[in-house]
């Protein structure tokens, strides 16, 4: 299949997952609390600027020791702006369309070495399987695709194609992104990795971009200020301080599944394997002494998924970019392209295309959108109010009686308690309570909320959930609201406790208040 000169598979690859992840993303895409809670921040960093206190719960200020700053606060502000746009509309717009051009961009490179379409589309299938668990509306996205791009740069480098001394533009890059958020660790690391075994494959006389002890030295103050960008916050080293927490806690691997190990009985779990050995049969297709260090990168991330499972969008993306580096040097390429040139020649990658032609499609299709939505124009898939949250996920059904009964500014019967998953959802729709508790690990610690899972657990006795429940009342104050789901413990608990009456009760969600 040949394409005019004005439109490129770039172009074509973008529309294609665009069209896809629009059309089903608000199933999937708007179930994260995280989108909640971070648009309120970033409306109350541009109304009242850098905050330093958690202004959502109760349960937090309760200890002095302990504080907050979001970490994440460029991205924030970011999705409060789409969201002044066109509301979540616009959010899931600005994801989508993240997401589409990052993956478009990695399709890109693996057409250029002349596999067939088809191929490269299965294999695109099988990524975005393995990475889909993780798109959700929040400013982590911004993390896969500043890897994709890390991944490429230090390809390019390692090829010859980018010298040592232009990689100083991440440093820029790696500021903008350790203000979006934290996985700009994850790049910095990957960076010291490539640095370290460029250094070494020099001493060792193998492949590197490294050619002399001058360019050591660059790769070592190119590292420094990498990780001095880090710093270039408005937080100071608070920032690095959240992000131990979040990256240190043990017990969160327990409670929280992004943060558990890979599962293998986890359906999301099949792709990435798919993909894993995908990219192990390329590397184990190469001679040896053509190995480069950045071809090795998706080791380290293959490790770091099995170990918690939120960063397999990070190697999907590192290992497509090695997978399209390596191909053309493996045994298996020699042998597809003179068995089967239909299916890869390296003659018939595409032809180079200006610029533009990459561009013009995605923009005008992404502008129209956002057109329509700011415009309030309802059309199916790219109009206003087609990203909406799901009554059977949400409790949108008792927002009516949670609004009703909205404590108002000064009020002190203002805290509700409320489970883990719905507190991003007060914060955001009824601002006027105070919540209990909600998905910002970092606020309240591994094992505290170590303590809230056990006490939500139908395997922990009547007994002693009632006690957890006097002794938080007795810590933090007692209980104004409750917002709970029909048939967990803490809703048997309300549902049965004196002087409690139910305000409205759905399939979802139950809303209580103290009589």
């Amino acid at each position: 299949m040949t394409l005019p000169r004005w439109l490129s598979p770039g172009a074509v690859a973008f529309l294609a997952i665009w069209l896809v992840l629009m059309a089903f993303g608000p199933t999937g895409m708007l179930r994260d609390p995280g989108t909640f809670w971070h648009t309120r921040t970033g409306d109350l960093i541009l109304a009242e600027g850098f905050i330093r206190t958690d202004p959502y719960t109760f349960t937090h200020p309760a200890y002095p020791d302990r504080w907050w700053v979001p970490y994440q606060w460029l991205g924030e502000v970011g999705m409060a702006l789409a969201h002044r746009v066109a509301g979540f509309d616009a959010q899931l717009l600005g994801a989508v369309t993240i997401i589409a051009a990052t993956f478009a961009f990695l399709a890109v490179r693996l057409l250029a070495t002349g596999l067939n379409f088809v191929l490269v589309g299965a294999i695109m299938g099988v990524a975005l399987a393995a990475a889909g668990a993780h798109f959700h509306v929040r400013p982590h996205l911004v993390t896969t695709a500043g890897m994709a791009l890390l991944a490429s740069v230090l390809v390019e480098c390692d090829g010859g194609r980018v010298r040592v001394p232009q990689l100083f533009w991440l440093v820029p890059a790696f500021v903008v992104w350790a203000n979006v958020h934290g996985g700009y660790l994850g790049g910095f690391g990957t960076l010291v990795i490539a640095a370290a075994g460029w250094v070494v494959f020099w001493a060792l006389g193998r492949p590197t971009p490294v050619k002399s002890r001058g360019d050591v030295g660059l790769l070592a103050l190119l590292v420094v200020l990498s990780g001095a960008a880090a710093l270039v916050n408005p937080y100071g080293t608070d920032m690095l301080k959240v992000w131990r927490v979040i990256m240190g806690e043990p017990i969160l691997r327990e409670i929280i599944k992004e943060h558990r190990p890979l599962e293998l009985d986890d359906a999301n779990t099949i792709p990435v394997l798919l993909l894993g050995a995908l990219y192990l049969l390329t590397l184990a297709g190469l001679s040896w002494r053509e190995v480069r260090v950045s071809w090795l990168l998706p080791l380290v991330w293959l490790a770091q998924t099995v170990e918690r499972c939120r960063h397999a969008t990070l190697f999907v993306v590192v290992a497509l970019v090695a997978i399209a580096a390596m191909w053309p040097h493996t045994r298996w390429a020699a042998r597809l392209a003179k068995d089967r040139p239909d299916f890869y020649d390296p003659a018939s990658a595409p032809a180079p295309r200006p610029w533009w032609a990459s561009v013009w499609l995605p923009a005008l299709v992404v502008l129209l959108t956002l057109a329509l939505e700011a415009s309030g124009t309802r059309v199916p898939v790219v109009g206003a109010g087609w990203a909406v949250h799901e009554a059977e996920h949400w409790p949108v059904e008792v927002l009516d009686a949670l609004k009703a009964n909205e404590p108002q500014p000064g009020e002190t019967h203002n805290k509700v308690f409320n489970d883990y998953v719905d507190g991003a959802f007060v914060i955001y729709h009824a601002p006027g309570y105070k919540v209990f508790v909600d998905d910002r690990c970092e606020v309240f610690g591994g094992q505290w909320l170590y303590d809230f899972v056990r006490a939500s657990s139908s395997d922990t006795p009547a007994a002693v959930r009632t006690a957890m429940m006097e002794q938080w009342q007795a810590d933090y104050g007692r209980f104004d609201f409750a917002l709970t789901r029909p048939g967990t413990p803490f809703d048997d608990y309300f549902r049965t406790a004196r002087g409690w009456a139910c305000v409205k009760r759905t399939g979802t969600a139950a809303f209580y208040r103290r009589e």
